[in-house]
């Protein structure tokens, strides 16, 4: 599967940016501080970006610059490779990847095939298993939210169940003194 080129906001992709390790990072030129931007893509380690921000990378990586912002350094979203049970055990391949500029599941997941070869071999599996482990995720994440879902159906209906039974009790307690009322008032009549 080769990466697909796509325009977004006037900006031409190839693959899924969401997959690539960015840093900002302040550097002085001429006694001047200037934001600079450090891009890597998982399983290239030839290819590496580094030059002075623009504004389309502040769009393109926005959580990214909003930790730059805020002083925070960013750490790749998703399920570490070191808390993957299929690599977890495994250090010096997770040492190798990490130098790979691979730190998650998901990123392994999306490393393209023209970068395949960088991994070494076994990388096609690698990245198969790492797509199966995030199908079985979400379809696992999935089935606990319908869980916690149906829990909270039946707490709700437990609850609305109690107030029925209450205002049928309550319901029963007004036509009761009504029915007496009505034989108070027969027997007075009569």
């Amino acid at each position: 599967m080769f990466a697909e080129t796509t325009v977004e906001r006037g900006h031409v992709t190839h693959g899924n940016d969401g997959s690539a390790y960015v840093r900002f990072y302040k550097r002085h030129e001429k006694g001047v501080s200037k934001d600079f931007v450090e891009i890597m893509f998982p399983g290239d380690t030839k290819t590496i970006v580094n030059r002075q921000v623009k504004d389309d990378d502040k769009m393109r990586w926005t959580q990214q610059w909003r930790a730059y912002e805020a002083g925070e350094a960013f750490k790749a979203e998703g399920c570490p490779l070191e808390q993957w049970p299929a690599v977890a055990q495994d250090e010096g391949l997770i040492r190798d990847l990490n130098h790979k500029h691979i730190y998650t599941v998901e990123q392994l997941a999306a490393v393209s095939d023209q970068n395949l070869a960088n991994i070494g071999i076994g990388a096609r599996e690698l990245v198969a298993k790492a797509n199966a482990f995030l199908d079985v995720r979400k379809d696992t994440q999935a089935a606990e939210k319908y869980a916690q879902l149906a829990e909270q159906s039946q707490a709700e209906n437990k609850l609305l169940r109690e107030q029925v039974a209450d205002l049928a009790k309550r319901l029963q307690e007004v036509e009761d003194a009504k029915e007496d009322k009505r034989k108070r008032s027969a027997k007075e009549a009569a």
